[in-house]
């Protein structure tokens, strides 16, 4: 009753204040009511009257929409059509200018809001909102309802293609109308959600990236659009941005770990590795002293936090990338020992549980991997077999953990099982090249100077699938040497000295190649290159002083 009080009272002031300037202009302020109305003035008051009962019928239907909840849907639905109706029926409407183009659109775009989505008739609000676009080209609601609906459409048709071809019309008219609605109204952020999600689907990057950039200026406390700008960032291998966007999500949400894994990764990837350490600590810290209190008291975590995991596995890697071998060492088996604890938790018997199993499998196979990865970077080849070796005994097919053992024995001077692991994981890899294992057996063979021209080809084959590698063409450049093909030798080994500068191996295989060719100039040069390297290298300092006793 209070509502229809005051809606009262609106209609009487939209009605009377005009009439009453009016009469008081044509009266010479006398009272109305002793003055007879002339005719003119009696169609003039018609009209303000009929003008006053649309304003009147559409205050009603807004009323009942925006006041009286689900309930008044119907009601409100029922007053625009009337007043539709009258518009469309009553010539006079249009012909006196009673109502402008504006404000039937207004009409309009407002029974396509309650038809959609309210109403599920998406069919009739798109006829009402192309009405309303008509008389009105830049009504905002008209032209989101018409977006919304086209874009459900599209929806729709990618959902049940079979071969996933939607025609290109729709796939225009979408985009068209939903960047109308954000030229209109450039802060309409629902549009720009819209326009980002599908453009971020359909592979159109730029307008993705330029859509949730407009949503973090309008809503910038939001975390959500800051993740998804920072993902298509990350898409488009632009780091520094994304890294940028990810610092805003946790400065938003200083509790979200999953984007500080994030952060940290792009951190590595970039290689800011004491900013990746910090990163992935701050992650740890409050799980390391809860994991701390849960020994104390005796109790065994319900959970293993699978951000903790990443964490670890994180910063494993930003210490391996710093050499810091125990560390690195640490939390890589921390990821091991955690992932072995899920495992243990997860019971038989159900097929969820069967594939959770297999998944945390494959994961602690992976872990392990790079575990024995570590091992071989930091020259502990015993180590590494016993990891590579563990890892086989579960899947002897693993392709990766046959190459690393076999570069393990290597290390040993195992030439035996070096070539045999080595071949083994070769033979298994023809579907999926592996080049470090070709590259392993043809360095194998170089160093023991047997079967020369197949270590040329292994090595050549590990190229082709990383054509830059210093170590590969260390590799080639080494068994040139030991054929004798000395100009191939030093052009191979200058080019494995320009990927991996500062190397002491490379320098040393390169000083020989020099002194093949007569070249002790630039020999000696090398070779106190890699001294300075290496002061403590008892091989390089014996050769140096050698080739110094022959000038």
């Amino acid at each position: 009753m209070k509502h229809f009080k005051v809606l009262l009272i609106l209609v009487l002031i939209a009605v009377c204040l005009p009439l009453s300037s009016n009469l008081r202009a044509q009266t010479g302020g006398e009272t109305p009511e002793l003055v007879a109305l002339r005719d003119a003035d009696t169609g003039l008051n018609a009209d303000m009257t009929h003008v006053a009962e649309l304003y009147t019928q559409l205050m009603w239907a807004v009323y009942h929409r925006n006041r009286t909840g689900e309930r008044g849907i119907p009601k409100s639905k029922a007053l625009y059509d009337a007043l539709i109706e009258e518009i469309d029926n009553t010539s006079a409407i249009v012909k006196k200018g009673l109502l402008s183009a504006r404000e039937i659109s207004f009409i309009y775009a407002e029974r396509a809001s309650l038809r959609f989505p309210k109403l599920q008739d998406p069919a009739g609000a798109e006829e009402d909102a192309e009405i309303a676009i008509k008389l009105n080209p830049e009504n905002v609601k008209a032209t989101w309802v018409l977006a919304q609906i086209v874009t459900n459409r599209f929806i729709y048709y990618l959902e049940r293609s079979r071969n996933g071809k939607i025609p290109d019309t729709l796939q225009k008219k979408m985009f068209n109308t939903l960047n109308r609605v954000v030229e209109l109204d450039p802060d309409h952020d629902r549009a720009y959600f819209y326009l980002g999600s599908m453009a971020r689907d359909l592979g159109e990057i730029e307008l993705a990236i330029t859509s949730f950039k407009a949503l973090t200026r309008i809503i910038p406390y939001d975390d959500r659009h800051h993740r998804e700008l920072a993902e298509l960032y990350v898409a488009q291998n632009r780091l520094d941005e994304a890294l940028q966007s990810y610092e805003r999500v946790v400065t938003i949400r200083p509790e979200q770990n999953s984007a500080r894994n994030h952060l940290g990764q792009l951190y590595l990837q970039t290689g800011d590795y004491p900013a990746a350490i910090k990163t992935f600590l701050f992650v740890l810290s409050p799980l390391e002293e809860q994991a701390e209190t849960n020994n104390v008291t005796g109790r065994t975590p319900s959970n293993v936090s699978e951000v903790e995991i990443e964490a670890h596995h994180g910063i494993s890697l930003a210490y391996q990338a710093q050499d810091d071998f125990e560390r690195s060492e640490f939390h890589i088996t921390r990821v091991i020992n955690l992932l072995e604890e899920r495992a243990k938790r997860i019971q038989t018997g159900w097929r969820t549980r069967n594939r959770e199993r297999a998944e945390l499998t494959k994961q602690i196979q992976e872990a392990r991997y790079t575990l024995g990865q570590i091992y071989l970077k930091f020259n502990v080849p015993r180590k590494a077999v016993r990891t590579f070796t563990r890892i086989l005994a579960v899947d002897d097919k693993y392709v990766p953990a046959l190459s690393g053992i076999g570069m393990a024995y290597q290390m040993q001077d195992d030439v035996k099982r070096a070539e045999t692991y080595l071949r083994r994981a070769i033979e298994l890899s023809a579907e999926e090249e592996l080049p470090d294992a070709y590259n392993a057996l043809g360095y194998l063979y170089a160093e023991q100077g047997i079967n020369l021209d197949e270590a040329a080809a292994l090595v050549r084959r590990a190229l082709k699938s990383v054509p830059k590698s210093g170590a590969y063409l260390d590799s080639l450049g080494l068994i040139y040497f030991k054929q004798g093909k000395l100009d191939a030798a030093i052009e191979n080994l200058e080019q494995a000295l320009h990927y991996l500068p500062n190397t002491p191996e490379i320098l040393l295989h390169l000083a020989e190649a020099y002194l093949g060719k007569g070249l002790k100039q630039k020999a000696l040069q090398t070779l106190e290159q890699a001294a300075l390297l290496e002061p403590n290298n008892a091989e390089l300092r014996q050769r140096l002083d050698a080739v110094k006793s022959d000038f």
